[in-house]
């Protein structure tokens, strides 16, 4: 009996050499950036598989790789099954579909552990480094008491697997969702993240709209020809599903992206009401005709608060400011201002007729 066992001991033992140092580099590092449930289940199903396998009494092996590689498997299952709420959804356009990865890992862990990589390394500019890491922390935890489980694009999204004919798309439908009108969000660099885009919709509640997010890839070049293909069937999308109405909103690169496209054509039966620039603009851009709001923080060094100023002066009374003490993630450290001066000036549009809003 043991001699039969022997070598399956000798497997077990060398796979648990392997499997250890990353379960223990995951557990410490769960520790390190306040994992969430999920990602602590991994972090604990990782750490008691690998103890099973190294431990040499066959009986105790055993009972610690199937408890480890259980709780594997069920923190999985739950995310695959409940990622995917009724109000929050994420799946492929413009044909249906769903990349069930998204669901398997918490955008939360992920983010938190990019944050804190790019705080030590001083990659977060100085105006932002002292809230940044608490403000998603906040971010986060204000979604799942909301939301619960939510799938993200990022994870398909740095894998590379977005493109105009195939990507991933959060879209966020509001209890009582108007027939006509959507928010559509670019995202910014490092790609499109579940948590700007329902911060967004947040704002678009106060006039039913329901939010759209597409996903173009970590760059967030909009501008490109990808990033225009791809705007151009969310919309088309969005014109099937009885959509007439629209206001592009952007962050950061996703705002330079939706101030240089929300000057060209739309696709036929879309009306553009506005252009909502959080973070960002494109001082070269042609004005749009639709009305602009522009979102800042006072001390935004990515995209200087004295370029968008600029951009604001030049679009005149077509313009509307609101800017916040903060850095470049100003939307993300001052939610609720942002929010309540996006939602304002959502319900001022929609109180204006279309041919009175040619300036403001």
């Amino acid at each position: 009996m043991n001699a039969s066992r022997h070598p399956r001991a000798r497997a077990a033992f060398v796979l648990g050499l392997f499997v250890g140092p990353p379960a223990v580099a995951l557990f410490v590092l769960a520790a390190c950036i306040g994992a969430s449930a999920s990602g602590w289940g991994y972090a604990v199903g990782g750490v008691v598989l690998s103890l099973g396998l190294l431990t040499k009494p066959w009986r105790t092996r055993g009972g610690l790789t199937r408890a480890g590689l259980g709780l594997l498997v069920a923190v999985a299952a739950v995310r695959l099954v409940g990622a995917e709420g009724p109000r929050v959804r994420t799946g492929l356009l413009p044909s249906p579909g769903t990349r069930y990865l998204n669901r398997l890992v918490d955008e939360r862990d992920g983010t938190l552990l990019a944050a804190h990589v790019l705080w030590r390394t001083r990659r977060v500019p100085a105006s932002d480094a002292a809230r940044f890491i608490p403000a998603l922390e906040s971010a986060f935890d204000r979604l799942a008491r909301e939301e619960g489980l939510v799938a993200t694009p990022a994870i398909s999204t740095w894998l590379g697997r977005q493109s105009p004919e195939a990507f991933d798309t959060v879209v966020i439908t509001p209890e009582t969702p108007s027939p006509d009108t959507a928010v559509v969000m670019l995202h910014g660099y490092a790609g499109n993240f579940t948590v700007y885009c329902w911060q967004l919709a947040r704002a678009a509640r106060a006039i039913s709209a329901r939010t759209v997010c597409p996903s173009v890839g970590p760059r967030g070049d909009w501008w490109s020809a990808d990033g225009a293909r791809t705007l151009e069937r969310t919309l088309v999308w969005l014109r099937d599903q009885g959509i007439r109405r629209v206001y592009l909103a952007g962050l950061s690169n996703g705002a330079v992206g939706a101030h240089v496209l929300g000057g060209r054509p739309l696709p036929a039966g879309i009306e553009l009401r506005g252009l909502v620039l959080i973070s960002g603009a494109e001082a070269r851009a042609p004005a749009p005709r639709a009305p602009v709001l522009l979102v800042q923080g006072t001390r935004d060094t990515m995209m200087p608060t004295r370029i968008m100023r600029d951009v604001a002066t030049r679009l005149g009374r077509r313009a509307t400011w609101f800017e916040v003490d903060s850095g470049h993630f100003a939307f993300l450290d001052h939610p609720e201002a942002c929010e309540q001066a996006i939602a304002a000036w959502l319900l001022a549009q929609e109180d204006e007729p279309p041919r009175e809003r040619t300036s403001r």
